[in-house]
């Protein structure tokens, strides 16, 4: 994270990472950062212990097999402005895509497999703005997170991805 970033930008690019892919040891260092970690908890105290210890193979094939179910295989919470705003999701892909054409934006490698309406990517997106910028991409874009945070928070049973939702809250 950049110094000058903002708060919001911050928690952003967090949540674009635990929606882009699923939760390797990398992520989850980042996650486990006593500042993050602190301050994760008390958005959503059941990762504490998650975040507390060291990771098995078992919680990475846990935590793999909810991303699959959540976002993947016929997905219970598609995190794709599709899913949610039929109308206007084709101007919000059209958009990204004329960004990433046009080399404004770069993406980072494991972002590039992803649909231009992903969550992930317009929230990576977002972060990257500052001041009316980023009033106007989210309005334009991300108006259907709110849904999205709620079938969420409703579908999921693993406590990474209740954090996930609750931080769109505040995105």
């Amino acid at each position: 994270m950049s110094l000058d970033m903002t708060p919001e930008a911050a928690v952003a690019q967090l949540a674009a990472s635990l929606f882009a892919y699923e939760i390797d040891a990398s992520l989850l260092a980042s996650l486990q950062q006593p500042e993050t970690a602190f301050i994760l908890q008390k958005i959503e105290p059941r990762v504490a212990s998650l975040l507390d210890k060291e990771w098995t193979p078992q919680d990475f094939e846990d935590a793999a097999v909810e991303y699959c179910r959540l976002f993947i295989l016929d997905p219970v919470a598609p995190a794709r402005a599709a899913a949610y705003d039929e109308k206007n999701s084709l101007e919000v892909a059209g958009r990204i895509q004329f960004m990433l054409d046009s080399g404004f934006l770069e993406l980072p490698k494991r972002f590039k497999s992803l649909a231009p309406d992903h969550v992930a990517l317009l929230l990576l997106v977002y972060s990257t703005l500052l001041g009316d910028d980023s009033i106007q991409f989210k309005s334009e874009n991300l108006a259907w997170l709110p849904d999205f945070s709620a079938r969420l928070e409703n579908e999921c049973k693993h406590p990474l991805y209740l954090l996930a939702a609750k931080i769109l809250r505040v995105v």
